[in-house]
């Protein structure tokens, strides 16, 4: 069975590869869409935190 990465969401996709990381062709999907959405947002460095959470998709209580 063929998925069609193509058509899949950002979030379907994250949540793809977590089981399946050595999957070239689903992170080049994802990088394609995240590319093709950029989301510019700068941090300072007392927010360091924040790249755990934007990597992992959780929300930290801080």
């Amino acid at each position: 069975m063929s998925l069609d990465f193509q058509n899949m969401s950002i979030a379907e996709l994250k949540a793809f590869l977590k089981h399946n990381q050595g999957n070239t062709e689903a992170f080049h999907a994802l990088m394609d869409k995240l590319d093709a959405n950029p989301n510019p947002q700068i941090y300072s460095a007392s927010e360091i935190y924040k790249l755990g959470e934007l990597i992992n998709g959780t929300k930290g209580d801080k």
